[in-house]
């Protein structure tokens, strides 16, 4: 997996490329530990080169949402695949998160 973070005003972008699972899931949780402890308001998460994510995957999401909530910060989902979108559907989770444009 790739990851890229982008600092813009007071939010971090991780832009993900590559399966995001057990392998991966790691390193993200990683940058994300590391990306909340920065005076940020928001996280965003680009999904949209991510053809697959895991249960490991979605662990990292939900870590990042609750972690998020307890030090008032948002965490958006930028971009996702479509596969990504729908896994996240079905396991219930997409309305934790702010999308823009939706």
């Amino acid at each position: 997996m790739e990851i890229k973070e982008h600092l813009k005003e007071n939010g971090l972008t991780l832009s993900l490329k590559g399966s995001f699972d057990e392998a991966s899931s790691p390193e993200v949780e990683r940058k994300l530990t590391e990306a909340l402890s920065q005076d940020i308001k928001s996280i965003c998460f680009d999904l949209g080169k991510v053809p697959y994510i895991s249960s490991a995957g979605i662990r990292v999401l939900i870590i990042a949402y609750k972690k998020a909530v307890k030090n008032e910060k948002k965490v958006l989902i930028g971009d996702m695949s479509a596969k990504v979108e729908e896994i996240l559907e079905t396991v219930g989770i997409l309305p934790l998160f702010a999308i823009p444009g939706r």
